[in-house]
């Protein structure tokens, strides 16, 4: 039987793993998960314990994953074992991506087309959208607060670059006009993109 505590730390969620297998743990987080979705969405949360020792990079990853899609971001991950994350693949999307849709990478993501409101694009590094970009998009998304997000046109429900978070205000107007989102000063900056 997998055991595994949650703790509430510095306004993160610490996942602690004592002992247990990939299959186990990934059950009883959806059990937690299903049982209270309010308390887990939006957070951030912080793998530790000795219990990932005994993982296997895919089975992480895994788990990182289920947390993304209950709404969670990931802070950071330790674990004695790992090493620097090496770098996946790049996803190159030739299509807009319709309401709904959800989409990660693990390496960056490079779409031609346009993001609709309420689709989701996640991806290990950085995001670069030749088109309107008006959904969710988590560039970095396992604490890796050096990625960028670029769009064509940047009109977001919200950013999320590493382990910094920030929305637009509902009576915002963005420039139609290429933007670059990075993390500077511990914040989510955007700026005008200008070539050369």
């Amino acid at each position: 039987m997998a055991k595994l505590d949650v703790k509430g730390v510095n306004n993160s969620l610490v996942f602690v793993f004592s002992q247990g297998s990939g299959p186990e743990y990934e059950e009883l987080l959806k059990k937690r998960f299903e049982s209270n979705r309010q308390l887990f969405e939006g957070s951030p949360v912080l793998f530790r314990g000795e219990g990932l020792k005994t993982l296997t990079r895919e089975e992480v990853v895994s788990l990182q994953r289920l947390c993304l899609d209950y709404g969670m971001y990931l802070h950071n991950v330790h674990s004695p074992t790992r090493t620097a994350r090496p770098a996946g693949e790049d996803l190159f999307i030739y299509r807009t991506l319709r309401s709904g849709q959800k989409l990660h990478s693990e390496g960056s993501m490079i779409i031609w087309g346009n993001v609709h409101e309420s689709s989701e694009i996640t991806a290990a590094r950085d995001i670069i959208v030749l088109g309107r970009l008006e959904g969710i998009a988590h560039a970095g998304c396992y604490g890796d607060n050096s990625a960028t997000i670029f769009a064509l046109n940047l009109s977001p429900k919200q950013l999320r670059i590493g382990t910094k978070i920030s929305r637009a205000p509902s009576d915002y107007k963005r420039k139609a006009v290429p933007e670059l989102a990075f993390v500077e000063d511990e914040n989510i900056c955007i700026k005008e993109y200008k070539a050369g």
